[in-house]
């Protein structure tokens, strides 16, 4: 029993608070879900900010019916991921252009001093190829509230509620692996993000069950595809019958090929890819 308790004050003293932003609900799945996962399966505490509420990606549901079910499968696939808490900004979906980049950084703040995370996981806003916008404006936004969570002068009511200031050590910058410079390291390690490749074999599955619990967002996508399927006079036998059966399997051939190409070129058969910002990105090691 000693020795039980020995480890489990060891694990406690070494997890982790990992705060993950995310503008919509399937992005932080299909780009940092395993590597999630498997934080949470070490024992980190898992916090998920969602700043829209992805009113516009259904099929044939209102605005207000799609934002209702989403907001229900999110907390079924934050479940599955181990995610401890999930809070919603509510702004409406690909509108974020018409909001104030000070009032989203500021709201996001509010989240970094509460939370006061070790890690940070956020929207990479320098991705290329990235069709919804509303990631980039959230990158954005949670990039600085980073770091100025650790500027006294911004927002200086939140001390007085007892939100002091708080440093971050770690970013990790997440995207899904479209652009074909992603893996391009910028300048030197010191001050600047690289690079780092995250095996998830082992957190496939669950990341695979998170995807799949997004069924709002994945019927959409199903039936987007085979819209342009007839419309270009061509057929994919999966989406004959646009079924429960059909949607799961094209969303488990989504997740498996992004993960494989995630992969690419490294020692890991499933991975996801980020780039980082470690102590390095803080104080050199020469100084360290």
């Amino acid at each position: 029993m000693k020795v039980l308790l020995l480890f489990l004050c060891a694990l406690a003293a070494h997890a982790k608070t990992v705060l993950v932003i995310t503008a919509d609900a399937p992005d932080f799945v299909l780009a940092a879900g395993g590597t999630i996962a498997s934080m949470a399966a070490q024992g980190d505490r898992i916090v998920l900010v969602r700043v829209t509420n992805d009113d516009k990606d259904s099929w044939n549901l209102s605005p207000e019916e799609t934002a209702s079910r989403v907001k229900e499968e999110v907390d079924r696939a934050a479940k599955t991921l181990g995610i401890a808490q999930v809070h919603s900004l509510g702004y409406r979906a690909g509108e974020l252009g018409g909001v104030s980049p000070t009032e989203i950084r500021d709201r996001l703040l509010f989240y970094v001093r509460l939370v006061k995370p070790d890690v940070m996981l956020i929207p990479n806003p320098y991705a290329e190829y990235v069709e919804v916008l509303d990631r980039h404006y959230t990158g954005m936004a949670a990039e600085e509230a980073r770091r100025i969570a650790a500027l006294a002068n911004h927002q200086p009511p939140f001390a007085e509620v007892g939100l002091a200031t708080h440093v971050v050590k770690e970013l990790y910058y997440y995207a899904q692996p479209f652009d074909p410079r992603r893996r391009e390291p910028e300048s030197t390690a010191t001050f600047t993000p690289q690079p780092k490749i995250i095996d998830i074999a082992a957190s496939f599955d669950k990341k695979l069950r998170a995807s799949q619990a997004l069924q709002t967002v994945n019927y959409s996508m199903a039936m987007r595809i085979r819209k342009r399927l007839d419309e270009s006079g061509r057929r994919l036998p999966l989406l004959d019958v646009v079924n429960e059966e059909a949607v799961r399997k094209l969303v488990e051939i989504n997740v498996r090929k992004l993960a494989e190409i995630a992969a690419k070129d490294s020692a890991y058969k499933l991975a996801e890819e980020f780039l980082y910002a470690g102590p390095e990105f803080q104080v050199p090691a020469k100084l360290r």
